[in-house]
């Protein structure tokens, strides 16, 4: 039961009691009889498809947030000091009418959108992510109400002679 805890917990610890439920489990697969052994394989499965996805998210989520700051103006100097448009206003402010200028911010905004390949990549990190966190409770979860039953996670592997 403690790693099917510290599996719960890693959510709230940055994934360090999940290293440690590994490390435990790791430590515990010879000394157990055979139930227990194939729960022990299975927090192993929780804890490295959950590391996979979390992963597997965050280079998604930094590579789209990196293409986002590569189009910003900081980053191309051309576009410095340089209106892409200049809007006049009507209303009578005095003798100098008011100016508005806009800056281009390097990608063509689409309605209002991000660029759609920056928006899917950010999207499929965002459910990579929300996929990781909800096998991480899901997973343990399951694992706790078979271990108090005594029934194993999937076949009892045969014994080697």
């Amino acid at each position: 039961f403690i790693g099917y805890g510290l599996l719960l917990a890693s959510l709230f610890t940055g994934g360090v009691s999940g290293f440690i439920a590994m490390i435990l489990a790791y430590d515990r697969a010879g000394q157990c009889g055979p139930v227990p052994a194939t729960h022990l394989r299975f927090q192993l499965k929780i804890f490295w498809i959950c590391f996979a996805l979390t992963l597997a998210a965050a280079a998604l989520g930094l590579g789209g947030l990196f293409a986002l700051l590569r189009s910003m103006p900081f980053s191309h100097p051309e576009f410095h000091g340089q209106p892409d448009a200049q809007l006049v206003s009507i209303a009578d402010l005095g003798p100098v009418p008011a100016t508005v200028q806009t800056w281009s911010y390097g990608f063509e905004l689409h309605e209002g959108r991000l660029p759609p390949a920056v928006a899917l990549q950010m999207t499929a990190g965002g459910l990579m992510l929300a996929g990781a966190i909800l096998f991480s409770w899901i997973g343990p979860i399951y694992g706790i109400v078979r271990l108090a039953a005594g029934r194993p996670i999937g076949q009892l592997r045969a014994p080697v002679v």
